[in-house]
């Protein structure tokens, strides 16, 4: 068992870090969203995932996660720290698979604990943290079935290709491909980014293959079987792929990639440390980071003999492809949009972060080798620490106090509205008034003319409220809940409610400077 000691080690650096402050932040919109999309019945709740843009397999995975652990803020982001903390485990099994090296694996699984982009996204209760484990488990179990099928294909060389290790070795081959084909059909159907990742990956199957067996056709067969496997296993989605697809064309909102966006993302996922590109001294560092990157990624292929390499290189890029493909393909059509943001590349973080551990562990000189490792740490702790200290969510209660305080104050005759659709679901699931909340739409009455990022996959019509003049009448008390985020401002009210009271709740997210605001109306 010693031998497991400093992997154990590790793993629960990896579970303390991204325990702390786990609950500090309020819930926001998408995660309310994923809370309460589970609260359905299951043939519900997977025709409303239909009507959103996601696939379905993260909100499985939370629906049953929930049976066991129950749907409070801890227990929804306890599956982001789950998949996190599993994220490390994989990185370690797929180094040591991969490199033959105890060492560098426990230097990858080290890196992958401590950075400080992979702590903070398991503070959100979606599918980024369990996609980034299946992506790094998808490639452990393709390079475990490889280097099985090339045992087996020497064993057979030998003219002994039934003896008992060779049967054993096949079985374990057997399991490998069909650990890889289900964590890749996991994959593809979590995050449609993840598509990218899961190609590179099948990608470089093919590539290894080829290298190591030319035109030998036959030893193509299980890893095609595997990719037939995933093809047909998508088929049933395929429809409702295509539907949310139209569907995310039609309301747009993210915003266009520009000359930042790589090496701001490069930074980010190296060091997580927030940043201002519109300062000079910012983009100086920026064009640093990105030339740092690129070089100890050529350093990184150019000194490692493992032909595995290229699946690490491969999965990193991925992303970054994808989001090419996406802003070409935009500009054809006449649009400068992109779908780039950057918590679509955490799914790259761990193995860019197992990149840098082998190149350090390459470098000769062993006492250089060890301190560039300890530096790494350090100053990615010191990130994780920034990070929090910068955020100071001991005075950003946000939502969670704002819920709170509806709910001492709210009597049942009261009006409750929400005058943001972006803060309507975190709102109801905090909500612990004895009042239903309605969602102000400044004159929609149906969901279905509302954008889909609004929600619309679970909201009703019986939610809207499209005129508050319609809805109350003189001698009622009034609390509207609005928010300067998400470039939202208060909404405009009639003019015989009079104004009684404002208090306002600093929220973290979706950014600091986000206001949760509860203003007090009496209509006269």
């Amino acid at each position: 068992m010693k031998k497991y000691w400093s992997i154990s080690g590790i793993l629960i650096v990896a579970a303390a870090l991204r325990l702390i402050n786990l609950t500090s932040i309020s819930l926001w919109h998408d995660e309310a969203f994923s809370a309460l999309l589970i609260r359905y019945s299951w043939s519900e709740m997977l025709y409303r995932i239909g009507l959103d843009v996601h696939p379905p397999m993260y909100y499985i995975f939370l629906r049953i996660w929930h049976y066991g652990f129950g749907d409070s803020l801890f227990a929804l982001r306890g599956m982001s720290v789950f998949f996190g903390v599993l994220t490390v485990w994989a990185a370690w099994l797929l180094v040591k698979e991969a490199f033959k090296s105890e060492k560098v694996a426990l230097w990858a699984a080290l890196l992958v604990a401590v950075n400080p982009f992979s702590v903070q996204y398991v503070t959100e209760a979606r599918m980024y943290t369990m996609g980034a484990f299946f992506a790094v488990l998808a490639a452990y179990f393709l390079v475990r079935a490889l280097h099985q099928q090339k045992a087996l294909f020497e064993a057979g060389t030998q003219n002994m290709p039934n003896l008992p290790g060779s049967r054993s070795l096949k079985r374990k081959m057997l399991f490998s491909y069909l650990g890889f084909a289900l964590s890749i059909i996991v994959l593809i159907y979590t995050h449609y980014y993840l598509l990218f990742t899961a190609a590179a990956i099948c990608f470089y199957g093919l590539l290894h293959l080829y290298f190591h067996h030319q035109g030998t056709i036959k030893k193509y067969a299980w890893l095609l079987i595997s990719f037939a496997i995933m093809v047909v296993s998508y088929l049933p989605w395929l429809k409702t792929f295509l539907f949310q697809y139209k569907q995310v064309g039609a309301g747009y909102w993210i915003p266009p990639m520009d000359v930042w966006s790589i090496p701001s993302t490069l930074w980010t996922l190296l060091f997580g440390i927030g940043h201002d590109v519109t300062k000079t001294r910012t983009q100086i560092l920026l064009v640093v980071t990105f030339i740092f990157a690129v070089y100890f990624l050529y350093r990184f292929i150019k000194k490692t003999q493992n032909f595995e390499k290229w699946l690490i290189l491969l999965a990193i890029l991925a992303p970054f492809a994808g989001a090419f493909l996406f802003y070409f393909l935009s500009r054809l059509k006449g649009s400068g949009a992109s779908v780039y943001l950057v918590r679509y590349f955490l799914y790259t973080s761990a193995f860019l972060s197992i990149a840098l551990a082998v190149w350090l562990a390459e470098i000769k000189q062993r006492v250089l080798a060890n301190c560039l490792l300890g530096v790494c740490v350090l100053f990615n702790l010191f990130a994780v620490y920034h990070f929090w200290n910068d955020l100071g969510v001991s005075t950003k209660p946000g939502m969670a106090a704002a819920a709170k305080f509806l709910a001492a104050n709210v009597q049942p005759e009261d009006k409750l509205y929400v005058g943001s659709s972006f803060e309507f679901f975190n709102f109801k699931y905090y909500n612990r008034t004895p009042v239903r909340p309605l969602l102000y739409t400044g004159g929609s009455r149906d969901v279905h003319s509302m954008p889909h990022f609004a929600g619309t996959a679970i909201l009703t019509n019986e939610d809207l409220v499209p005129d508050f003049n319609e809805q109350t009448r003189r001698g009622d008390l009034v609390w509207l809940l609005w928010t300067n985020g998400f470039g939202s401002s208060k909404p405009e009210t009639p003019k015989n409610w009079a104004k009684i009271d404002e208090k306002g709740f600093a929220e973290v997210r979706p950014y600091v400077g986000t206001w949760v605001i509860v203003t007090e109306y009496k209509v006269q």
